[in-house]
């Protein structure tokens, strides 16, 4: 048993190809990372899929491919040194890899607020803890829903004009000296009003008011990518609208959970939330 790891480890090593010619963007990813594959002489009757597995974590992620050139996420948990790669097309693995998987440092992100002295409701605490569950269910299914491209754009666009971080991503949220959650997205300052642009070319899928995140809009731009902004002041777009990058899509707010106004914004990748701020420095076609 021990023999046949090793040669499978071997055989990983390799880049093994079958036919298609298959470039990655990168010779190594961060945790956190959105990476990029392109596929020459893709065929379009064929069923691709993109496999990564996470030995040390257990964990096999699944990228559905519709595109030549399409896109993968790497988990912020993702716990083995490399990640290993398998590109299949119609049920045949034609290529398979494996890359090395940088571990970033997070930051850690303590918040302190005076607790509200008031008895606790248990039937209304009731309520809102189903509906966190509803609208979890809700954002995760939109997530996972994979369609065919709807972008030209060659770089995510800015969503506010002036980009300054108060929280990055994948900071671990510490709240009143009790370990609470890790930060999913990136939180950028605004003042309150500051106008919110779409990063890409898409069509709006959500857009409406969540208890943790406020007024929320989410947008998929094909490919299994989406855009999310949290807590705006006012939503400017509706569900079903499609809309251009640059396109204003709401005001900067406090709404939700949420302590002072600003931009909360993530990317997904399949349903796997992945860094803004490398996300930005890739080119997307």
């Amino acid at each position: 048993m021990k023999k046949a790891f090793v040669y499978l480890l071997l055989l990983l090593s390799l880049n093994l190809s079958f036919g298609e010619n298959v470039y990655l963007d990168k010779n190594r990813y961060y945790t956190g990372d959105i990476g990029k594959i392109k596929i020459e002489n893709f065929d379009k009757n064929a069923v691709y899929e993109l496999y990564i597995e996470d030995f040390k974590g257990n964990r096999e992620y699944i990228f559905p491919i519709l595109y030549k050139t399409s896109f993968f996420g790497i988990d912020r948990r993702f716990k083995d040194r490399y990640a290993y790669l398998y590109l299949v097309k119609n049920e045949k693995i034609i290529f398979r890899k494996s890359i090395p998987i940088i571990k970033k440092k997070y930051r850690v992100s303590r918040i302190w607020f005076k607790p509200k002295k008031r008895k606790v409701n248990k039937e209304k605490l009731k309520r809102i803890l189903a509906r966190i569950k509803r609208e979890r269910i809700i954002l995760r299914k939109t997530l996972s829903r994979y369609t065919y491209k709807l972008f030209r754009e060659k770089y995510f666009h800015k969503p506010l004009k002036v980009l300054r971080i108060s929280t990055p991503f994948g900071a671990l949220r510490i709240l009143n000296g009790k370990r609470k959650y890790i930060h999913w997205g990136v939180d950028f300052r605004g003042r309150w009003g500051t106008p919110i642009y779409a990063s890409l070319s898409g069509k709006v899928v959500l857009a409406r008011n969540f208890y943790l995140t406020g007024n929320t809009v989410v947008i998929n731009h094909g490919l299994g990518i989406y855009t999310l902004y949290a807590h705006l002041s006012k939503i400017s777009v509706k569900e079903g609208q499609f809309v251009k990058a640059g396109k204003m899509i709401g005001r900067v707010g406090s709404t939700g959970r949420s302590t002072g106004p600003h931009l909360h914004f993530g990317i997904y990748i399949n349903g796997i939330r992945v860094d803004p701020i490398l996300a930005f420095r890739m080119r997307l076609d």
